[in-house]
């Protein structure tokens, strides 16, 4: 394993959408996010790996341009981040997935089992209302209204996905993928502080939590902030304010929920205007799908009682990882060295949704500094990451190589 290369490559990709702050924003189909696509297919070219793009702007980097129709080892992550987000979150296993499968191919030549990097297309949702376009895509599990959906500017979903694909024919084909996925390993940083808190210093990932997003959107009538009496206004935001209010008092009973109302977009956004609209997005976790479609249940009657309407735009189910995957990631972690634990995901990932899609998923956590994600301070000690990769890079020998 070339070490210098992991490292060198994940600083090279911070670079593409560096905020002043210290973060990264790359927003499904922005401009940061093409040169990061187009960058990962130099990255497999160089390994000599087949590259193609499917609809959505997902690459793919094969060790074989003849996997049609035939059961691949697939593994990767996302491309994309949140808005002023991590380093790491997403990019660590899109990066140290490619690597792994081109040096293993370098080394090895062509594996008894096709392998296949991905880099996602979109897993965040932090441009439009949809998260996990990019593996609901690949497992036919996507809803076509993500198609019709925009984001602050008005600019369709579709219209930007069209452009960013015909960009990336320049340098790679575009087709619909058309593999079966044999099984799925996704690398990623923890994003929590368990591991920090532990003396292990890597985890197989035994489960991930089920997660429902809301749209919530509350109506008003919009007017003259000055001459409009009190007494008789519509107004979407006092509506707004009471509904959160009852959301975080009915959900904050309910032992191990995590939810969070994380952005609140007001219509016209103006100071001097009683608002007409009001946006609020619900994010629900929990590990227990019963208590999780309890929450759900909850909140759905807080937006009935107060006159509101929402539309669902993300619902995963809390989800099992594949027990005889997380046995041969115990093995890897021993076989390099490594104290290995056990634990359960609180973040959504790709690796739920495909899982979901009938596919023995699993994933390996390494820590993150802090328990911190998603923020600029987001971090992970080079010899973790180093680990991370060291452990899949052998876990995929074992699978592809070795059957």
């Amino acid at each position: 394993m070339d070490n210098e290369k992991l490292m060198t490559l994940l600083h090279e990709f911070k670079q593409l959408g560096a905020t002043p702050m210290g973060g990264v924003t790359r927003c499904v189909y922005d401009d940061n996010w093409s040169l990061a696509q187009k960058k990962y297919v130099a990255v497999a070219n160089d390994y000599g790996l087949y590259c193609f793009c499917d609809k959505m702007g997902t690459i793919y980097a094969a060790t074989s341009d003849h996997i049609s129709h035939k059961p691949v080892i697939l593994t990767g992550s996302h491309i994309d981040t949140v808005v002023n987000g991590g380093w790491l979150d997403g990019i660590y296993g899109v990066v140290s997935s490619v690597l792994a499968v081109g040096q293993l191919f370098q080394q090895f030549g062509t594996p008894k089992i096709p392998l296949c990097a991905v880099s996602f297309s979109e897993e965040e949702g932090s441009r439009f209302d949809a998260t996990f376009t990019g593996s609901r895509y690949l497992t036919h599990q996507l809803d076509d209204a993500v198609f019709n959906l925009k984001d602050h500017m008005g600019t369709t979903f579709n219209q930007e996905r069209e452009n960013r694909v015909t960009e990336l024919r320049q340098v790679v084909p575009v087709g619909r993928p058309n593999f079966k996925i044999r099984s799925y390993i996704e690398l990623h940083i923890e994003q929590g502080n368990t591991l920090e808190q532990s003396p292990a210093n890597i985890a197989v990932v035994t489960d991930i939590v089920g997660q429902k997003r809301l749209l919530i959107t509350t109506k008003g009538i919009s007017n003259h902030a000055g001459t409009t009496q009190m007494l008789g206004r519509v107004d979407a935001m006092q509506k707004a304010v009471k509904l959160m209010t009852q959301i975080y008092s009915s959900l904050g009973l309910m032992k191990g929920l995590r939810f969070t109302i994380g952005k609140i977009i007001a219509f016209p956004n103006v100071a001097n205007v009683i608002p007409e609209k009001v946006d609020i997005a619900l994010d629900i976790r929990h590990i227990d799908q019963n208590l999780l479609d309890h929450a759900f249940e909850k909140v759905t009657q807080i937006i009935n009682a107060v006159g509101a309407t929402y539309r669902l735009t993300t619902n995963v189910v809390a989800t099992p990882m594949d027990y005889q995957l997380q046995q041969q990631v115990i093995r890897s972690m021993k076989q390099e060295k490594l104290v290995g634990e056990r634990l359960f995901s609180g973040a959504g990932h790709d690796a739920q949704v495909i899982a979901n899609g009938k596919v023995p998923s699993v994933m390996i956590f390494v820590p993150s500094q802090d328990g911190v994600s998603h923020v600029p301070q987001e971090n992970t000690a080079e010899s973790d990451l180093l680990a991370g990769q060291r452990v899949l890079q052998r876990s995929l020998y074992d699978l592809a190589y070795c059957n």
